[in-house]
């Protein structure tokens, strides 16, 4: 029949799809934390809402407690400071090296430096994320073997993708003493893209400046912009 050829297909999509965003944010806010982070991964549009300012204060707390060391040994605890700790201070989930440093934190994820047992003057950079155990490597520039201060940019509300930054000291200039820290001027900015997987270098052209060795940092996506303190 004629008609038959001009049936009209009807494509469904998920139903979750057609949830509202109020109601798919207030479902999302009932589950924990690391659920949570799980259901960044699930669309582009679940990451928006998510990440979103005017729903995080609806989400779960995302601060869980801290890391700390002491003499050699790392520690977590929770911000209530009661029962077990939400994550494994060891973060056994990790590949096997020689030692695990760690440098930086931003937004939920951990920046480790980590030395090769096979070859101790080698290392890689891994960026993890503690509550749902997912890491990846960041192959060492030419200069990681010698950086002192080298830190994380990451903001999950503008992209997925993180940055892992180098201060590369001047050999050539002095060594400053400031309450007991000592460090030499920066002469240039190693960046690491993420998104791209390569390394950029930056010639500081400024007048010359430091950093101590135990500076904190702040990023802020908005360009990006970071700075130590």
């Amino acid at each position: 029949m004629a008609g038959d050829s001009k049936k009209e297909k009807c494509v469904e999509g998920s139903p979750v799809d057609k949830l509202t965003d109020d109601l798919l944010v207030d479902i999302i806010s009932r589950v924990p934390y690391k659920a949570t982070c799980c259901c960044k991964c699930v669309s582009t549009r679940w990451r928006d809402l998510i990440s979103h300012p005017d729903h995080r204060k609806n989400m779960p707390q995302s601060l869980a407690g801290f890391f700390y060391q002491v003499k050699g040994a790392r520690y977590f605890t929770n911000v209530s400071g009661e029962g077990d700790p939400f994550f494994d201070p060891s973060l056994s989930f990790l590949p096997n090296y020689q030692s695990l440093d760690i440098l930086d934190c931003c937004n939920g994820l951990l920046l480790c430096r980590c030395w090769k047992a096979t070859d101790p003057e080698t290392l890689d950079y891994i960026v993890c994320n503690p509550a749902t155990e997912k890491w990846v490597v960041v192959p060492a520039s030419d200069w990681s073997s010698e950086v002192v201060v080298a830190r994380l940019g990451f903001d999950s509300s503008v992209s997925s993708h993180f940055h892992v930054f180098e201060f590369i000291i001047d050999e050539a200039s002095g060594v400053y003493e400031d309450e007991s820290r000592y460090f030499k001027n920066i002469k240039a900015l190693a960046i690491y893209s993420s998104k791209a997987g390569v390394w950029m270098v930056t010639e500081i052209m400024a007048i010359s400046f430091a950093i101590p060795w135990n500076s904190r940092s702040v990023f802020s996506q908005w360009g990006p912009t970071f700075g130590c303190l």
